[in-house]
């Protein structure tokens, strides 16, 4: 019985993965996610997040804290974001460890504006993942997927949904 829900489970996990795949119109099964998170404490300690889902399972021993070091004076997201994306990617050329392990999918907990400064950082780097901001409602529920031009409603998925929500719950921690 235990083989039978652990079946079960990869064939929800698989399913989900493709149903996000195919919303977001994804080449490659995302097997492996990326997401990340600024938050500011003062503008002396900007800190952001990195929370790795492999297999839509939390892999907690690849997250990762970076202090932001290229923004003085205000808080910038933006120019925050861009540094710790560039700084992860950088680690792609690693031979070994988490870091050399490319992600399928980079999802931001960021609208518009995030994803665009992250995708421009990425083709001047000449790395080409694909990057999702997740926006909230007024709620704090995880709302829609947004890209630069594109607005993904995921609320009626009701396998891709909780798992997005858990994931930016996840990633605020």
């Amino acid at each position: 019985n235990h083989s039978e829900n652990t079946r079960k489970r990869e064939t929800n996990t698989e399913k989900m993965l493709a149903n996000l795949a195919s919303l977001l119109g994804l080449e490659v099964f995302p097997t492996r996610i990326e997401a990340y998170d600024i938050s500011n404490l003062g503008s002396e300690h900007i800190t952001a997040g990195m929370i790795v889902a492999e297999n839509a399972r939390f892999k907690k021993s690849d997250y990762r804290y970076f202090k932001i070091r290229s923004v003085s004076g205000a808080p910038d997201d933006y120019a925050s974001m861009r540094e710790v994306i560039l700084r992860r990617i950088a680690h792609l050329e690693d031979t070994s460890g988490s870091y050399s392990i490319r992600p399928d999918l980079i999802l931001l907990d960021g609208g518009r504006g995030h994803v665009s400064v992250v995708r421009e950082a990425l083709r001047e780097a000449g790395v080409d993942i694909p990057v999702f901001g997740l926006v909230k409602d007024e709620h704090h529920k995880t709302r829609t997927v947004v890209g630069e031009e594109e607005e993904i409603g995921i609320a009626r998925d009701t396998l891709v949904f909780p798992f997005l929500y858990k994931l930016q719950e996840e990633v605020h921690r």
